[in-house]
């Protein structure tokens, strides 16, 4: 801001040595204003630096704490959340949306700190010099004013779409690597690239229509101020020519003319990237407005700690999301450290019975009880600690075995490592990887066997010591002799342990201390396997059809 009032004064100094020949001035005096210009500039350069640093700096912690919110929230909701939501579109708001937003915070702000300073400053000066010429350059803001007010909203529907169509690219990208063994078998290759191309081109076309209107907004934000800077040209001259401002004066109404466009130019960008960061906004909102359905109510028992084991079903009943009933009238008592098998056909509400004890899915209050206490009332931190889950399609991260085998454990122990793998019959075939346990697993554990990956999760169970000890069909990628060799070694452990264990083999479940059969969602047979068998039903049946299959084997 000091620049031009120095340009003032050597144009009015050299047009009074013009006109006046008695009058002069040194060369000395110009290069002592060129050295006072160059140190205003440096001077204003640092500031600059200093002043990008901070906002800069203020604006990358910001996205890093929105994105570590964003990321605990999402661990927070529960799992029914995320059976109606795409992958790749969080991960586009995780990413994309967040940058959007801390674009807003740096560059925005800067840029609305400098237009304000600049455009405050300049405007007070120059209705210093010439009251009428400042008039003249206010002209076109009313102008400006309506051209953000109705294409403002245009932007923000234009980057909404956009971020909606990204969303959609990610989502595809994610599914077919994650899937790729799939459309590999089913040779579905060109068809899938047919697909991304067509969800590209949608990308594509979407952001060409908002690059059309954010070019036409940022064209008349540059032609309305330059049609302000001809009139205030030709009228300033005019100004000069009749004495009523110096030369001098008009340059440096004209250096602060150009800081008074120059926010003018700053707002088209200001209010892009304002629109952009007002959608990305609401998009991440949405997310952290979702609140998890399941929680630590106001009744839980804080102080319990531990679980002994002992699980009772009262009156359950299940439904998805008011379907039709999962689980009809399920009574039922599972005593401590005793082993109850569940058999069923498909769908007939077996794994949905089992998530119900943890909470992954959320049952009616008074229907599950733990020792006796609603498992509502138990913290679910102690209440998920103490359970151990293994899945028939179990989940690994891409890191190293030994890692994944010791997730959920905060020190693990080398020796303990080695005995939860070997009793999942593990320990063998790890010990001829060339890698040992640091063997490094690909996305979801797909470098090693769908039977490994099942005995890596059964490990993983082992080591964590659950007091409830669930496995739903997690033998259904073995043969039956190393399940045999599993079943034996955990023996042991399942005394201590009260275990559910969910199985389509009657080889599995037979030793249980009690076995229960469902169908359509209810209890329809429960005892030990000699008196179901006994009773020539369901469990019956099963048996009979297994043999069967065991002969035709042999065959």
């Amino acid at each position: 801001m000091i620049s031009p009032k120095i340009l003032q004064v050597v144009f009015d100094e050299l047009e009074v040595a013009f006109r006046d020949p008695n009058e002069t001035i040194s060369i000395g005096r110009i290069f002592f204003f060129a050295i006072l210009i160059f140190g205003v500039a440096l001077f204003g350069g640092i500031l600059r630096f200093l002043q990008r640093r901070t906002i800069q700096g203020v604006a990358r912690k910001t996205e890093f704490l929105l994105r570590a919110d964003f990321f605990q929230h999402l661990q927070k909701l529960s799992a029914s959340y995320y059976d109606n939501v795409r992958t790749g579109d969080l991960m586009t708001r995780a990413t994309n949306d967040l940058n959007a937003i801390r674009m807003v915070l740096s560059n925005a702000i800067m840029s609305i700190a400098d237009a304000t300073v600049f455009f405050g400053l300049a405007l007070i000066i120059m209705l210093h010099i010439d009251t009428s010429l400042t008039l003249i350059a206010l002209l076109p803001y009313p102008v400006l004013g309506l051209i953000v007010r109705l294409l403002g909203k245009r932007l923000y529907l234009h980057y909404e779409s956009i971020q909606e169509a990204f969303s959609s690219l990610n989502t595809k990208v994610q599914e077919n690597l994650s899937g790729v063994r799939v459309v590999k078998a089913y040779t579905l290759e060109d068809s899938e690239i047919e697909h991304f191309q067509e969800l590209n081109q949608d990308f594509v076309i979407r952001n060409y229509k908002q690059i059309r209107l954010r070019n036409f907004f940022f064209v008349l934000f540059r032609f309305f101020p330059g049609i302000s800077v001809a009139v205030l040209l030709w009228m300033g001259g005019v100004h000069v020519i009749e004495e009523i401002i110096t030369l001098g004066e008009f340059v440096a109404f004209n250096a602060y003319l150009l800081m008074l466009v120059r926010p003018m130019f700053m707002l088209g960008f200001i209010v892009d990237t304002f629109e952009r960061g007002a959608a990305s906004m609401d998009r991440i909102n949405a997310i952290l407005n979702e609140e998890p359905e399941i929680y630590d109510g106001d009744s839980v028992r804080w102080n319990m700690k531990e679980i002994k084991g002992e699980i009772i079903f009262k009156d359950l009943n299940f439904a998805y999301n008011g379907g039709p009933p999962v689980l009809k009238n399920i009574n039922l008592k599972i005593p401590q450290g005793t082993t109850l098998a569940i058999v069923g056909s498909t769908g007939s509400g077996k794994s949905t019975l089992v998530n119900l004890i943890p909470r992954i899915r959320q049952a009616e209050r008074g229907t599950i009880f733990i020792d006796g206490v609603d498992i509502q009332d138990i913290p679910l931190n102690t209440l998920r600690s103490n359970t151990g889950f293994v899945e028939q399609e179990p989940f690994l991260f891409s890191d190293y075995l030994r890692n994944n085998i010791a997730y959920g454990v905060d020190t693990p122990n080398d020796e303990e490592i080695r005995d939860a793998a070997h009793t999942s019959d593990l320990l063998s075939q790890i010990n001829e990887f060339p890698d040992g346990f640091q063997t490094l697993l690909g996305e979801r554990g797909m470098t090693i066997s769908g039977g490994q990956r099942q005995r890596s999760a059964l490990a993983r169970a082992i080591l964590i010591r659950p007091k409830i000890l669930i496995l739903d069909d997690a033998f259904a990628n073995v043969d039956t002799q190393t399940e045999d060799v599993i079943l034996s070694r955990l023996s042991e452990i399942m005394k201590e342990r009260t275990t559910i264990i969910i199985s389509h083999r009657i080889s599995t479940v037979k030793s249980a201390d009690y076995i229960i059969v469902l169908d359509d969602g209810s209890i329809v047979e429960s005892g030990t396997h000699e008196r179901l068998l006994a009773l020539d039903g369901i469990y019956t049946g099963m048996y009979e059809t297994q043999l069967l299959r065991d002969e035709l084997e042999e065959l």
